[in-house]
């Protein structure tokens, strides 16, 4: 018997332990629940937090809440981002660890309130939330066009955490009317009277040519474009891995108008001078009707460039249509809606971005 007592003890304790955690989380702690379904106790009053994994800095910044992040993924620091340049003052705050998912000790060291994480696992929150004895928050980064409902989840998320629902509201209804008012614009276009359009050098996972494309570009989707890649089989498409097409095929198809995105601008112009065949034959090289957009994939989606690109895109297409719209003024209300700063010049030196795209020499 007397070797049971031990046993017995130690579940006295576990027990009275529990006990004291759900006295604590009812006086100093409120619940939420998760993007992945988890029920998270966190304090009433959110002060301190990091974002780790692809996007999640990102939507903290959009809800404006830069000024709460105590800590950032080192992956931050490499290439400039739209909430970078917004937010200069997040490039002095100390490191986190690496990308997709920070470090546990450095986390523990920037002592946030909360974790908020993406592209995870219940699973793997559960057990970040284990060994740091912080709430982890998972959020979603989704593709704007065909999922946009589950961003918006999560901007209500994040705005229930830091009590201020008005906010994700607000930018809610901003996508919503700028689409809105793109498609009236644009729906009632006949396809006869649609420039057949191309993007090439779409960045997946690194910079890439002409052959990188995507057949359902929300740009292109938005503007109700006619992408002459969209006759892509859906089998043959990732969002992750990335579509590309044989050159033949570009031949083809024979776009009036070709966009180029920022990331591969170089590649993009390898791509031409090594195959002189396409600037003889495809109307959009020859006739020099070609344009930089913003490459907005860059540690998952930047939302705000989708929009500014997709309002770039149908300027170009449909230009007596939208002879009214002056892309820096739409670009600086764009991001001084998201970000809270209008960074259109910013933009613009960083990438080369809504500008033509120029045949020289690689």
């Amino acid at each position: 018997m007397i070797k049971f007592i031990p046993f017995i003890f130690a579940a006295f304790v576990l027990f009275i332990s529990s006990c004291n955690q759900n006295v604590n989380r009812a006086e100093n702690s409120r619940e939420i629940v998760d993007m992945l379904g988890r029920h998270v106790y966190i304090p009433e009053n959110v002060e301190r937090v990091v974002g780790v994994s692809a996007g999640a800095l990102r939507l903290l910044t959009y809800m404006g809440e830069a000024n709460r992040v105590v800590g950032i993924e080192e992956h931050e620091f490499r290439t400039p981002k739209p909430y970078t340049i917004a937010n200069p003052e997040l490039l002095l705050l100390p490191v986190i660890g690496p990308m997709m998912g920070g470090d546990s000790e450095l986390i523990l060291q920037a002592k946030p309130d909360v974790i908020f994480i993406t592209y995870t696992t219940v699973a793997n929150a559960n057990a970040l939330q284990k060994r740091t004895g912080i709430p982890v928050i998972a959020i979603d980064c989704t593709e704007l066009y065909t999922h946009r409902h589950i961003l918006y989840d999560s901007f209500k998320l994040i705005s229930k955490v830091f009590h201020k629902p008005t906010r994700a509201d607000s930018l809610i209804a901003y996508i919503e009317n700028t689409i809105l008012a793109m498609d009236s614009l644009t729906s009632t276009i006949s396809v006869q009277k649609k420039p057949k359009v191309y993007i090439g050098g779409i960045s997946y996972r690194g910079s890439h040519g002409i052959a990188s494309t995507h057949p359902f570009y929300p740009p292109f989707e938005f503007a109700n474009a006619n992408n002459v890649a969209r006759q892509i089989n859906e089998e043959k498409f990732s969002h992750v891995k990335g579509t590309f097409i044989d050159i033949e095929q570009l031949l083809v198809w024979n776009p009036d108008i070709l966009f180029v995105d920022s990331g591969g601008i170089d590649l993009v112009l390898k791509s031409i001078n090594q195959n002189k065949i396409l600037e003889r034959n495809i109307s959009a090289i020859k006739n020099r009707n070609m344009y930089v957009l913003y490459a907005y994939n860059n540690y998952a989606t930047h939302y705000e460039m989708v929009l500014a690109n997709s309002w770039y895109v149908a300027k170009k297409m449909y230009p007596e249509k939208f002879a009214h719209i002056d892309i820096k003024e739409k670009v600086n209300e764009i991001t001084n809606m998201f970000l809270g700063k209008p960074i259109y010049d910013e933009l613009i030196a960083e990438s080369g971005a809504y500008t033509e795209f120029k045949i020289r020499q690689y």
